[in-house]
């Protein structure tokens, strides 16, 4: 059987392997982090990070990551005549403002750790304790959330010499349910870590190119050119 092929086909096979990608542009990224040590809530910290230096080269993206976390102890009295069924949660609002003079919110983590307990009808002491009441400690919760900037405008107070700073704030949001006379204490500390990465196209990253012959013809043509002579004048033969 023979099968012939049409000169058109060839090119369109030889345009192809002529238009392959002869560079390729690779992305880096660089990222920094800072920490607020846990403490009791309420209370702001500034944090301070590193801007990103354009020399390295061109910055396509800045990515924030806020981790929030809770830690501490609830302590609950049903003062109820029945038993009930209580839930402590503790909890803090982490939030993350942007450098000024914007001060605009940037991200917020809301880490809650929650208990619940059975707790008898009221015993008549007032101690947190006993069988209408209790004390639970070591509860702790983090909380994640990060956001992407992409717009080139957006970039311009994290680019340049230095540093910026961002202003943290945590209050303690812990609360208790469950009975219609409930006594709760809340010992609530917030901590967080803040980080940023830089994704950019660096000015030096050498260009790949494909070898290409003395002439300066890419071997691609020379193969397409050849093919083309070969098959315009000859059949495909299959046997």
């Amino acid at each position: 059987m023979h099968l012939s092929i049409s000169k058109a086909k060839v090119m369109v096979t030889t345009v192809a392997a002529i238009l392959v990608p002869m560079n390729a542009v690779q992305a880096s990224t660089l990222t920094y982090e800072s920490k607020v040590d846990l403490e009791k809530t309420n209370f702001e910290k500034q944090i301070t990070l590193p801007k990103f230096d354009s020399s390295l080269g061109e910055l396509e993206s800045v990515f924030f990551e806020l981790s929030g976390n809770v830690e501490g102890s609830v302590s609950l009295e049903n003062e109820d005549a029945t038993a009930a069924l209580v839930t402590g949660n503790l909890a803090a609002e982490i939030s993350l403002k942007k450098p000024l003079p914007d001060d605009s919110l940037l991200l917020v983590a809301l880490p809650t750790a929650s208990v619940n307990q059975e707790l008898s009808a009221y015993d008549g002491d007032f101690d947190f304790d006993g069988a209408s009441g209790v004390k639970l400690t070591d509860i702790s919760n983090t909380k994640k959330e990060s956001t992407l900037l992409t717009i080139p405008d957006d970039f311009t107070p994290f680019v340049g010499d230095g540093s910026f700073n961002l202003l943290l704030e945590a209050i303690g949001n812990s609360t208790a349910t469950g009975a219609g006379n409930l006594s709760a204490r809340f010992e609530t500390y917030a901590g967080a870590t803040v980080a940023v990465s830089y994704t950019y196209a660096k000015k030096d990253e050498p260009i790949l190119r494909k070898k290409v012959p003395e002439s300066g013809v890419p071997v691609t043509i020379f193969i397409g050119l050849a093919a083309t002579m070969v098959l315009t004048k000859s059949k495909i033969r299959f046997v």
